[in-house]
């Protein structure tokens, strides 16, 4: 059997099975018999996987019956699945396009999952390619995303080897070796975005510009290592302590930026994103200090001073209880309050306080609105702006127990104490606080 095709066989390992994703369509039939050719010189299984997407009714099962049928004559394992994509679309408040694709690759997912096949193979080649940088580049994107489709995904779960071929080249393969295929008549609506740009853009563009497909691929890939140096940048831009991500401000924009979506990413937010919060992002890197901005998937991000934060908001948990000599969960913390002199709290900070001029109707408590606190040394000011000048990280000022009497804060528990409850020579009770 002649060969016009180019097989990246650098994506595939010995002892793999493959598994074809197989429409009956030119591109995969293609792929399918390449594959088949090449899979013992390669050490290969092959497989197929087939997904009737529920679209075009009687017509579309006939394409997997073709699928079957095929897959029977050549004794090749075969899973199949049938998927209602319109109206999960529609569940989900997405297109048709981006419905099927999203539940097409889950199928493939659970198709290695279940260890019917080890990796996926798709069809692709240069004219997807180039649709894919066009689409995103109209529909609004950054530049990764005119990086086109890649030949491997990140978890090498989906291979694309077929990829640097032009559709022209396909076809021809097809033709010379006599390898039967369907044809999928959606592929000449021109209601979906994709085929649109497939049927009435590019060839237009190909009249003018015959090396079109080349030439982007050849671009997207500038582009690619380009974006791999920003991104590894970025990478080591992102630091990460106790579930909470920094990022410096006086990083470049192009850097700060991909770094965002890094911790975003991060912080599962995947897709949910758009240019709006990037934009807000970028502003709060001049923004004072605590001022924050609220992202999908309850994400925060706070200016601190030289850096920005970002992490998931976590509920205020609730505390009140009367002042009380003892061990207190507070949250996730351990306030411990012992009367006499602790010398020692494992490296803690230990406040020491007047313990006769603590008034009997003191509590302990989390912060409130309205709470002035008074400092060691003097001075009287907001609590707010007290734990501001004390550089303590917004996101924390909620989860510090205090000791207050109405609004007035007696004890910062892990920070300070007021002047008020300073030990003198007078003193004839000391408690002592610390907060683990």
């Amino acid at each position: 059997m002649e060969n016009f095709l180019y097989l990246n066989k650098k994506l595939i390992l010995k002892g793999q099975t493959v598994g074809v994703a197989l429409s009956g369509g030119k591109d995969s039939m293609a792929l399918l018999r390449l594959l088949l050719d090449e899979k013992d010189s390669l050490g290969i299984s092959v497989v197929a996987l087939n997904v009737d997407h529920g679209i075009r009714g009687e017509s579309s099962a006939l394409d997997s019956q073709f699928v079957k049928d095929y897959c029977d004559s050549q004794n090749i394992p075969l899973k199949q699945v049938k998927i209602d994509c319109v109206a999960y679309s529609k569940e989900n408040g997405m297109s048709v396009e981006e419905g099927a694709r999203k539940l097409r690759y889950g199928f493939f997912k659970d198709c290695i999952k279940s260890g019917f096949c080890s990796v996926v193979a798709t069809a692709h080649h240069k004219a997807d390619f180039t649709e894919t940088v066009l689409f995103n580049l109209f529909r609004g994107t950054s530049p990764a995303g005119l990086g086109g489709i890649p030949e491997i995904s990140l978890d090498k779960t989906i291979i694309r080897p077929i990829l640097k071929n032009s559709k022209e080249q396909i076809d021809l393969y097809i033709e010379e070796n006599g390898i039967p295929f369907v044809t999928d008549e959606s592929n000449f609506e021109t209601d979906y975005s994709r085929n649109f740009l497939r049927l009435e853009v590019i060839p237009k563009i190909k009249q003018k510009f015959p090396e079109m497909e080349t030439a982007i691929m050849r671009f997207a890939e500038v582009l690619k290592t380009e974006n791999e140096y920003l991104n590894q940048k970025a990478e080591i831009s992102v630091a990460e302590s106790e579930g909470e991500l920094s990022i410096k401000t006086d990083l470049p924009n192009a850097i700060y930026s991909r770094a965002c979506i890094l911790a975003m990413k991060r912080l599962n937010i995947v897709k949910d994103y758009e240019k709006a919060h990037i934009d807000a992002l970028i502003g709060l890197k001049t923004a004072e200090t605590g001022k924050r901005i609220t992202l999908p998937e309850g994400v925060v991000a706070i200016k601190n001073y030289d850096c920005i934060t970002l992490f998931a908001e976590r509920e205020i948990p609730q505390f009140y209880a009367p002042f009380l000599i003892g061990e207190f969960s507070v949250g996730n913390r351990l306030l411990s309050i012992k009367e006499g002199v602790v010398d020692s709290a494992n490296g803690r900070k230990i406040l020491k306080i007047d313990g006769d001029k603590i008034p009997k109707t003191a509590v302990i408590r989390y912060r409130q609105k309205g709470d002035v606190f008074t400092k060691f040394g003097g001075g009287t000011k907001s609590l707010g702006d007290y734990l501001t000048n004390k550089k303590i990280p917004l996101k924390d000022r909620d989860f510090i127990p205090v000791i207050a009497d109405g609004n007035e804060i007696l004890v910062v528990c892990g920070v300070e104490i007021a002047d008020k409850m300073k030990i003198s020579e007078n003193t004839k009770k000391i408690i002592s606080i610390t907060v683990v």
